[in-house]
């Protein structure tokens, strides 16, 4: 039964999560409305992963759906709370054990590689969807290692790095980012035996719509809505880099 989902440790979770926000930003004098905005929207994400029917089908019925889920956990709500932190609130966070060590590109990226291949090897995953508490930890995981693997990205937040990659880095570090996806993704979609034994069970919500082509979209899902956000911010960075070139080179014509 599609059901709305109401868990009250998701909602506390969400809670701590504004009102640590909120706090970074009244202490930070280069914090600004939009964010605020970023941050929020960024919650909103986790809100529509975990406590909308998004969460109920994707526990009962549609791999593709909770492949959705992850996508919205993983890559989609991380950049956004990340956009939410001016470069004074993300250095306090680094004050935090640990934070700056995991956040430089090489342990961010390696962390990231071995979540979202890990979780998605049939010997974990399908214990998470019988296992509340191990489904609950795959999704912190999700989350924790998204916010990993932008932070060398963003701005503000890698302002604070001891390893600022230049803007051709970020560009490279993004293309290995998108290959532990397209991995998980290629073998869903050309499987032809599913890989899921829970969704082998799973009801039907559509007649015809069977486990393994719910398998085949959930890889597209993956491949496709997971590779967006890093194709913003592929795309960002190019504009910027190539603006910067160009100045560069308008000097240069100036002074000669």
């Amino acid at each position: 039964m599609i059901t709305w989902p109401f868990d009250w440790t998701v909602y506390a979770g969400l809670a701590v999560a504004c009102l640590g926000h909120a706090w970074l930003a009244r202490h930070a004098p280069d914090a600004r409305r939009r964010h605020s905005l970023y941050f929020g929207l960024g919650v909103l994400a986790l809100w529509v992963a975990l406590e909308t029917p998004v969460d109920s089908i994707s526990d009962a019925y549609l791999d593709s759906v909770h492949m959705l889920q992850h996508v919205l956990l993983a890559f989609v709500a991380p950049p956004l709370m990340l956009l939410g932190l001016s470069p004074s609130m993300a250095g306090r966070l680094l004050h935090l054990p640990g934070v700056r060590a995991l956040t430089e590109p090489v342990p961010a990226q390696v962390i990231a590689a071995v979540v979202m291949i890990g979780w998605h090897v049939p010997a974990l995953y399908d214990p998470t969807l019988y296992s509340n508490a191990l489904h609950v930890l795959e999704h912190v995981t999700f989350i924790a290692s998204g916010l990993l693997l932008y932070w060398p990205i963003l701005e503000a937040t890698s302002a604070h790095a001891r390893w600022r990659m230049s803007d051709p880095a970020k560009l490279v570090y993004m293309l290995l980012a998108t290959l532990p996806q397209d991995g998980v993704a290629l073998a869903l979609i050309f499987s032809r035996v599913p890989f899921y034994e829970f969704y082998t069970h799973a009801p039907r919500l559509v007649a015809g719509y069977t486990a393994l082509i719910d398998q085949t979209i959930a890889g597209a899902v993956l491949m496709i809505l997971g590779k967006t956000t890093l194709a913003v911010a592929a795309l960002t960075v190019f504009f910027r880099w190539f603006g910067a070139e160009q100045r560069a080179d308008q000097a240069r014509a100036l002074q000669s």
